[in-house]
């Protein structure tokens, strides 16, 4: 029988469990499910990125870029391109695209991050802007509407030309097509667009009510491309076609997409095939974009510019309005916050 003085309960020197180290093992738990759970998150994002760079289209671009100076923030140029290529793809089935040989940038969208944590910035140059298109192929530098640069060089020529034209080298390119941008937008689910007016544009095949709404790929591609039903024509349209990018930006970084195993995966695939982008792109490029959506959120205008009546050999044209361009060009040269009044 055992001796009860021999009882912790009854010896003088035996102590009780200690309280202390009870809660240090129930802190040092959770602190091992926090790690965990941090970890796994880690090691999602990184097979995401690695998704992402292994199906990214990349091109190897030879540009003016010694020839500039870089701004202290970041710029990309973002261009949506017109090209009929994939024209009979399935996705783009019913949308009134008609055919041409050649493409033109049917989007141009500066992207620039001022510094970071600072709100991301999207100004949209318009197409008919008259701008002087560096030589080319034997060619001389001549005067026309600034998309008739991607038609006459790819993306080479438009970004020098838009190099010329703002003073600041582009750190890099992103190009996206229109089948691109209908399986991006379909990978999501759709989007949601707010249109402040009703549209009924034949020949983008626009057809919709005022109010938010949400819309799928191929809606969403008419929706940038309708000017002609829009009193605003193309100024309108540049308006919309922010609104988009906004959107699909918005939507790639929301934890809703990025956390969930089953969506992030098919969207992260959606966009790398569907954009092609300069072979410098690197993930740590990424991270000035992130922070600025995650801490400021975006912001868009577009570059000041009025009509300039027509051209012969060009046609209808727009000038660079004065002094809010030149205080544009200044702010991304600067790497400052940019400000563009609206008209």
């Amino acid at each position: 029988m055992a001796n009860e003085n021999n009882s912790p309960r009854n010896n003088p020197n035996s102590k009780p469990a200690s309280k202390g180290k009870a809660l240090k093992s129930k802190n040092l738990t959770l602190l091992q499910i926090v790690l965990v759970y941090v970890g796994a998150i880690f090691y999602w994002f990184v097979f995401l990125m690695i998704l992402g760079l292994v199906q990214l289209n990349k091109i190897d671009l030879n540009t003016s870029e010694n020839e500039l100076p870089k701004s202290p923030g970041q710029t990309w140029l973002l261009i949506g391109s017109d090209s009929r290529d994939g024209v009979d793809d399935p996705v783009l089935k019913g949308a009134p695209l008609g055919k041409f040989d050649g493409q033109r940038s049917d989007t141009i969208l500066i992207m620039s991050t001022p510094k970071l944590a600072t709100k991301l910035n999207l100004t949209s140059i318009p197409r008919d802007l008259l701008v002087t298109i560096p030589a080319r192929d034997g060619k001389d530098a001549s005067k026309n509407k600034i998309n008739a640069a991607y038609a006459f060089g790819g993306p080479e020529l438009i970004i020098n030309t838009v190099q010329d034209l703002t003073g600041v080298r582009m750190d890099h390119y992103a190009e996206i097509g229109f089948v691109g941008l209908v399986n991006v937008v379909n990978s999501y689910g759709g989007i949601t667009v707010c249109p402040t007016q009703d549209f009924s544009d034949e020949k983008s095949g626009l057809e919709i009510k005022e109010g938010c709404q949400k819309v799928n790929g191929l809606t969403s591609l008419a929706y940038s491309r309708a000017r002609y039903s829009d009193p605003r024509g193309d100024l309108g349209r540049v308006e919309r076609q922010q609104e988009v990018v906004k959107q699909i930006m918005k939507k790639t970084l929301s934890p809703f997409t990025l956390l969930n195993i089953f969506q992030a995966p098919k969207t992260i695939s959606a966009i790398a095939n569907a954009i092609t982008v300069d072979k410098g792109v690197g993930p740590f490029d990424l991270i000035p974009i992130v922070l600025s959506l995650k801490s400021g959120g975006i912001e868009s205008a577009t570059l000041p510019t009025v009509s300039g009546g027509n051209v012969k050999n060009v046609g209808s044209i727009r000038k660079l309005s004065q002094p809010g361009a030149d205080d544009y060009f200044k702010s991304l040269q600067e790497g400052s916050k940019v400000i563009i009044e609206k008209e």
